[in-house]
């Protein structure tokens, strides 16, 4: 099976693909048929038998040893603006990274040919995408554009902010992170499902759809927190065929560290990693990021090494700040594959 998550690909934004399903009339995405209902309203869901629900998928537990995904900050400082934010999105176009990110009024676009540089950022503009608040996934296929954001799904054009278009809305989620397998086409989603305590959910929901906007088949959830503890706020990176959802991990809000869940498969159980990815800054005391770091979004560098930026909390009330930290995911149990003899080797042994 392969997988493509265009969050780690140039000239490529975010992470879900999005088909486009036109009517014979023109211009509009067709119908869907109602959406199964497992547990809670998603994509405009209706009646259904529930029976259409599959079954929870039995399969082994992937393994995990060898996996190893570590992100450090930066000094002397890792945080990237002083203004409260929330739900950061990062974009990638022609050399160019986007920073999409949240603000207690409108998202705020910047950008940067520079992205691990925290003064680099310039605003481009804002007031984008205004009276929207916040979004979880921006993505593109064949010149088309989709958001998922504030329960709704946007599609464009053009990244033009007087260009998008509610095509579905009132979807009863949010904080998800999505990406598209370029083997099926197929489109899956990770969100929050359920309730836990604060703003997470219990579980890792899981939907599917063919085009990214309609005809979603809601599947079995593929984690549960245990006791205490919620998840959210997810993104999702694939490596050497393997899904990593990196996700807010919290027993009570903003006490989040982001931790990482595991598969080869994206429909059966995944397995959550022992350590985080990024934990709170407990060893700087007042830091902006010392009681709790969520809400993150991540990109491959070209170097091979990985960007994330996330939301950082200094105590258990007041704002979110936005920081980066730099990382690595190697899968140590991985044969180093054996070089090809030279030519002069071969003759000798000739």
């Amino acid at each position: 099976m392969g997988f493509s998550t265009s969050k780690l690909q140039g000239g490529a934004l975010f992470a879900v693909a999005v088909l486009v399903v036109v009517t014979a009339g023109g211009g509009q995405f067709g119908a869907a048929r109602p959406v199964v209902e497992y547990g809670q309203q998603l994509f405009n869901t209706a009646d259904h038998p529930r029976e259409d629900v599959p079954e929870g998928i039995e399969r082994a537990p992937p393994e995990t040893e060898g996996l190893d995904v570590e992100f450090d900050r930066p000094e002397p400082s890792n945080q990237v603006f002083e203004f409260e934010s929330h739900d950061p999105m990062l974009v990638e176009e022609n050399d160019t990274h986007y920073l999409i990110i949240g603000t207690d009024t409108d998202p705020n676009l910047y950008r940067t040919e520079t992205p691990t540089e925290a003064d680099s950022w310039r605003l481009v503009d804002d007031n984008y995408l205004a009276d929207r608040f916040e979004f979880d996934s921006l993505v593109e296929v064949g010149g088309r554009y989709v958001v998922y954001g504030n329960s709704n799904v946007y599609t464009a054009e053009s990244l033009a902010a007087d260009d998008w278009t509610v095509r579905n809305g009132n979807t009863g989620f949010s904080d998800l992170g999505a990406y598209r397998d370029e083997e099926t086409g197929m489109v899956h989603v990770y969100y929050e499902y359920g309730e836990a305590a604060g703003y997470s959910g219990k579980k890792i929901g899981h939907a599917v759809s063919p085009n990214g906007v309609t005809n979603w088949t809601v599947y079995p959830p593929v984690w549960t927190a245990p006791e205490g503890y919620g998840v959210g706020d997810f993104d999702i990176v694939e490596r050497d065929g393997k899904l990593y959802v990196f996700g807010d991990y919290d027993p009570h809000h903003p006490r989040y560290n982001v931790s990482v869940w595991v598969n080869d498969d994206p429909y059966s159980e995944f397995v959550q990693l022992d350590e985080p990815a990024v934990a709170p800054h407990s060893a700087a005391p007042g830091a902006a990021d010392d009681y709790g770091v969520g809400d993150p979004t991540v990109k491959r560098l070209e170097n091979g090494r990985y960007l994330m930026f996330a939301n950082g909390h200094a105590a258990e009330t007041g704002p979110a700040r936005l920081h980066y930290y730099l990382g690595t995911i190697e899968n140590e149990s991985r044969a180093t594959p054996q070089a090809e003899p030279s030519e002069s080797a071969s003759a000798v042994a000739s």
